[in-house]
C-alpha cells in the first residue's frame, strides 16, 4: 500500500510539471524563441506564409494555417471544442499545433538528419513556406507568392466529378469537358495539371 502511495504521488508530481511546462509561447523566453541560426535555408527569398482558414466541422472550429503552424492565430489558441456561435465566449482546448517531419540522407554510411519541426513563428525563422520545391531545393520569391493560399475541395464536388467520369467512360469518351468539371477539383494543385496555372 506504502508503495502504491509512492507511485501514485510520483505520478502525480510528474503530471503537474508536465502540464506547467508544456506551453512556451513565442513570446515567454525558452530555447526555442532566443535561439538564432546562421544557416542559410533553402527558401530565403521566401516570405513567411500568411494564409489562414477556418475549418468547422462536426463540433470543432480550427484555425488552419499555411505556414506548418495550425490551430492558433499566431497569438491566442484557435480551437475551439465545443464550437460555438461567433460572438459567444468559447474556448480553445489546444493553443496550437504543428507538422513534424524528419528523416535521414546519406543511409548507410553518412547518415544526416533532415527535420521540420516548427514551434512558434519567432522573428524570421520558419520550416515550412508555402508552395513546392523544385528538384535542387530553391524557388523564387514570386513562386511562393503564388502558392500562399489554401486550396479548398469539396467532398461532393469530388463524388460529382467520380459520376461523370463513370458516365463519360460509359457513353464510350476518353475525357471529360472542362464545364463538366467544378473549379475546385479542375484546379487542384496536383503535378502536371495544366488547369491548375490556369486558375491559380
Amino acid at each position: 500500500m506504502r508503495n502504491l502511495k509512492y507511485l501514485l504521488s510520483v505520478a502525480l508530481l510528474l503530471g503537474i510539471w508536465s502540464i506547467s511546462s508544456a506551453h512556451v509561447g513565442p513570446d515567454h523566453g525558452g530555447k526555442n524563441a532566443t535561439t538564432t541560426s546562421t544557416t542559410a535555408t533553402l527558401r530565403m527569398d521566401c516570405a513567411q506564409g500568411t494564409s489562414k482558414v477556418i475549418q468547422s466541422i462536426n463540433n470543432v472550429r480550427a484555425m488552419l494555417l499555411n505556414g506548418g503552424d495550425i490551430w492558433w492565430d499566431l497569438t491566442d489558441g484557435q480551437y475551439v471544442v465545443p464550437k460555438v456561435e461567433p460572438g459567444l465566449p468559447e474556448v480553445s482546448s489546444i493553443f496550437a499545433g504543428a507538422v513534424w517531419i524528419g528523416g535521414f540522407t546519406g543511409l548507410p554510411d553518412n547518415p544526416i538528419l533532415k527535420m521540420a519541426a516548427q514551434t512558434y513563428r519567432s522573428g524570421t525563422r520558419n520550416d515550412f513556406y508555402p508552395g513546392p520545391l523544385t528538384d535542387v531545393g530553391t524557388v523564387g520569391f514570386d513562386t511562393c507568392a503564388n502558392w500562399n493560399k489554401h486550396f479548398k475541395v469539396l467532398g461532393e464536388n469530388i463524388a460529382l466529378h467520380i459520376k461523370n467520369w463513370e458516365i463519360a467512360k460509359a457513353e464510350g469518351r476518353t475525357e471529360l469537358e472542362a464545364g463538366e468539371i467544378s473549379t475546385d477539383v479542375l484546379g487542384w494543385p496536383a503535378k502536371g495539371n495544366d488547369f491548375f496555372f490556369q486558375l491559380l
